[in-house]
């Protein structure tokens, strides 16, 4: 157990998040902390450490954990329920059909010991609130002081008809049609996004990827959307049709398109576009989490500091919860804002801030990366586009904590390099792989 500790604390040292996931520009001033128990200070310190249940394993999940260690150390006992044994950066399996890397995968039992922190591979069945019970899918029960839930919501296909963008469910399926339009045998791909649709950023990516990558005669992107990448402005709209344009990619906003078949896209009553191949990004289901109030679709209703209604000591966040948008940035700020309210009730030293939402999207085009930015999402007050980095780190997720800290675990994990000495009597290093 004191291994565990000083691993978190050296991890958590380094880590000196900015206040609203960084801009370049504006590193934070305030020095970094060199041990977890300086971090805050607790009203009652015999009162025990505050239990805290974080249910799911993904950006949101893990965000809160990392956050909570930083702010309050061991103030709060840490216990992370998740059904899966890696936590996978779904936004990077866009690029694994093209040959252009791997999805980064953590082992969750690892991280959670590198926290300090108890793992269960389980899910949670059911939530006796008045007793502050989470029933587990094993039959075992855990007795909490502050439950978080962030178990994600279900993707399934938008339509009976062509195949549906989920890496994680059929990755073979669309290396298919990757090698079917190299080799030819296939010439036209519709991309479409259905309405619904809460996170429309990988059809452009995937538009933009297939264009320049496997080269088809026809590549066209169908979305709902009214302009495209509406949720991050006017900025993000014209830089997109532009993008598009130059690659090649008919796009086709405004649609709210059907698939009746495997190479058709129905536009309009009469308007028909014929195809190959039909990619189409999935929709969402909620949780519909027995004990927790859901709305029709089973997502989670919470308020504006995403506390389930009618509860104090419930949260839930992510794609779990009511909303327009699902993204893991996104998740990570809604994360945030809870895991500042379990830190004041434990002592932490600041006021728990309020949700100010900024959505972030990198996207990877045949140029180099965009970095797009909002806020708010949706209605932007405040919206660019810029081929320089907008936020830091400049990751595919912008995580205010979990980030960082994820780098300097990966940096801490690397092997030592190897020093030689060179012929003009100076040193090299060489990092053994």
């Amino acid at each position: 157990m004191l291994a565990g500790r000083a691993r978190t604390v050296r991890c958590l040292a380094s880590v000196v998040p900015t206040d609203a996931v960084g801009d370049p520009t504006r590193m934070p001033t305030r020095p970094a902390v060199s041990t977890l128990e300086s971090m805050a200070r607790h009203p009652d310190p015999d009162a025990g450490p505050l239990r805290v249940v974080v249910a799911g394993a993904g950006v949101g999940g893990l965000e809160a954990m990392v956050a909570l260690r930083g702010l309050v150390g061991h103030r709060v006992a840490l216990t992370l329920v998740a059904p899966q044994d890696d936590f996978t950066v779904h936004a990077l399996e866009v690029f694994e059909p093209f040959g252009l890397g791997r999805a980064q995968r953590y082992p969750i039992a690892a991280l959670a010991a590198d926290l300090d922190a108890g793992f269960r591979r389980d899910a949670v069945a059911r939530v006796e609130r008045d007793d502050r019970v989470v029933h587990l899918q094993s039959g075992d029960e855990l007795v909490y002081d502050r439950l978080v839930l962030a178990v994600g919501a279900f993707p399934y296909p938008a339509y009976e008809h062509g195949l549906c963008f989920t890496r994680a469910h059929d990755a073979e399926a669309f290396d298919a049609v990757v090698a079917d339009l190299r080799s030819g045998r296939a010439e036209r791909i519709a991309i479409v996004v259905a309405p619904g649709c809460t996170w429309t950023l990988p059809a452009y990516e995937l538009a933009l990827m297939v264009a320049a990558l496997a080269a088809p005669r026809e590549v066209t992107l169908v979305t709902y959307e009214p302009e495209p990448l509406s949720a991050f402005g006017a900025p993000a709209a014209q830089w997109a049709r532009a993008a598009l344009s130059s690659a090649g990619v008919q796009m086709l906003a405004g649609v709210r398109a059907t698939v009746p078949n495997p190479t058709s896209v129905q536009l309009a009553p009469g308007a028909v576009l014929a195809c190959d191949r039909v990619v189409h990004l999935p929709l969402l289901a909620g949780p519909n989490c027995p004990g927790v109030p859901c709305d029709a679709s089973g997502f989670v209703l919470v308020d504006e500091a995403f506390r389930v209604l009618d509860g104090d000591d419930l949260f839930a966040v992510g794609d779990a919860t009511a909303g327009p948008y699902k993204q893991g940035g996104l998740a990570a700020q809604q994360a945030d804002v809870v895991a500042e309210q379990i830190a004041w009730h434990a002592g932490a030293e600041h006021r728990p801030r309020p949700y100010r939402p900024v959505l972030r999207g990198l996207l990877r085009t045949a140029d180099g990366p965009r970095y797009l930015r909002a806020a708010p999402p949706g209605q932007a007050t405040s919206a660019e586009v810029s081929d320089q980095c907008l936020w830091w780190p400049a990751s595919k997720v912008a995580a205010r904590w979990l980030t960082p800290w994820l780098a300097t675990r990966d940096l801490e994990q690397r092997p030592s390099p190897t020093l030689r000495r060179l012929p003009t009597g100076g040193i090299s290093s060489v990092t053994e792989r």
